[in-house]
C-alpha cells in the first residue's frame, strides 16, 4: 500500500538560540511536544551548527513565558516548521561565534575551527577560547555596542513555509487468518518511508513503529460502540481493546532520503508516517488471505466478529 503525506505546514513557528556565558546552549521554540523526540532532535540541529554536544544543550518547547509565538504540533510539522527555524537561528549564532573570534584572535574567519564547544585557529591550539567565554565577551560590561551589532551570542528565527513538504512510503504485510474463527496473526510487517534529511533514525523508526501499533488498533481492535440511545458502552480498557506487544508484530523499517527543495534542511514530516496507510492495507490483506470467498471490505475498524458477518454475507 504506497501513499504520500502532506506536512510540514505553516503557517509558522520560530525559536530562540543562545550560548549562555556557563558554555551552555539554550533552545527555546513556541511548538509543542507529546513525546515525539524533540529534545533530542532539536538538540542535534543546533550541535550540528554550534559545534557542542546534545549533552550541553537545554531545549524548552511550548512554554509561552519563554517563546510568544507559535502555531502548535500537528499535521507532521514540528521537524519541518520548528526544526528549520531552529536551524536558521542557530546558523545566525554560528556567523556571530566566528566574527567575534576573528576579531579576538586577529585571524580570518575560514582559518578558524569550531568544535567541542570551544573555537580555535587552526592548527595552533594555544589560540582556543570556550564558546562560555566567548559568550561572556559578547556582552561588554565596558564601552558601547557598534553600530550594526547587538550584545550576546544569540538569535530568534522564524520560519514559514509556503507550502507543505511532501513524504511518501509503503507498507506490505503478511496477515495469517483462522477461517474459521476469523483471528488473526500479523507474520511480518514492513514499511519503506521517505522524509527527506533524516536527522535522528532512532526516533524515526519510533515514530513509525508507534504509528504502524496505532494503525492496527484502528483497523481491527479499536471500536467505539453505542447503544440505541447513544450511551457508549464499551468506556473502560475491559471493554476496549487496545493492541498490546502480542497483537502488533516486530516492524521492519526502510528509508529513503529525497531531501525536500521545500526548506533550508530538506526535511519532510514522519509523525502520521506509521497510520496513514494500515487501515486500506488491512483490508487487501483480509480480502487476499480469504481469496476463495467472493467478499469486499469497505469499512474500519473491522474485528473478528465483523469480519465473519462480512464473509457469510450477513
Amino acid at each position: 500500500m504506497a501513499y504520500v503525506e502532506g506536512t510540514g505546514i505553516g503557517p509558522y513557528e520560530g525559536a530562540k538560540v543562545q550560548v549562555m556565558s556557563s558554555g551552555r546552549v539554550s533552545v527555546v521554540t513556541g511548538v509543542g511536544t507529546q513525546g515525539q523526540g524533540h529534545f533530542t532532535s532539536f538538540a542535534q540541529i543546533v550541535a550540528e551548527q554550534i559545534g557542542v554536544s546534545v549533552d550541553k544543550i537545554d531545549v524548552i518547547t511550548g512554554d509561552t513565558d519563554q517563546f510568544y509565538w507559535g502555531a502548535g504540533t500537528f499535521a507532521s510539522r514540528g521537524a519541518v516548521v520548528a526544526g528549520n527555524a531552529i536551524n536558521e537561528a542557530a546558523k545566525v549564532v554560528r556567523k556571530k561565534i566566528f566574527k567575534l573570534a576573528s576579531e579576538h584572535f586577529n585571524a580570518p574567519e575560514d582559518e578558524l575551527e569550531l568544535e567541542d564547544g570551544f573555537i580555535r585557529v587552526q592548527d595552533i591550539p594555544q589560540q582556543s577560547i570556550s564558546l562560555g567565554e566567548l559568550a561572556g565577551m559578547a556582552n561588554p560590561t565596558r564601552g558601547a555596542v557598534k553600530p550594526g551589532t547587538e550584545p550576546g551570542l544569540e538569535a530568534t528565527n522564524y520560519f514559514g513555509p509556503e507550502r507543505g513538504a511532501t513524504a511518501s512510503g509503503i507498507h506490505a504485510m503478511i496477515l495469517e487468518v483462522n477461517p474459521e474463527t476469523m483471528q488473526i496473526k500479523i507474520q511480518k510487517y514492513l514499511v519503506v518511508h521517505d522524509c527527506g534529511k533524516i536527522i535522528n533514525p532512532l526516533i524515526l523508526d519510533g515514530q513509525i513503529h508507534g504509528g504502524v501499533a496505532q494503525g492496527i488498533g484502528n483497523a481491527f481492535y479499536e471500536h467505539l460502540k453505542y447503544d440505541e440511545n447513544g450511551q457508549l458502552l464499551n468506556a473502560t480498557f475491559m471493554d476496549y481493546h487496545l493492541p498490546t506487544s502480542l497483537e502488533v508484530p516486530r516492524i521492519e523499517t526502510g528509508h529513503g532520503e529525497t531531501l525536500s527543495p521545500l526548506n533550508p534542511m530538506g526535511v519532510k514530516g514522519a509523525g502520521e508516517a506509521g497510520a496513514i496507510p494500515v487501515g486500506p492495507l488491512f483490508a487487501q490483506a483480509l480480502e487476499d488471505a480469504l481469496h476463495d470467498v467472493d467478499f469486499e471490505i469497505l469499512e474500519i475498524p473491522i474485528n473478528s466478529n465483523r469480519l465473519w458477518e462480512i464473509v457469510s454475507g450477513k
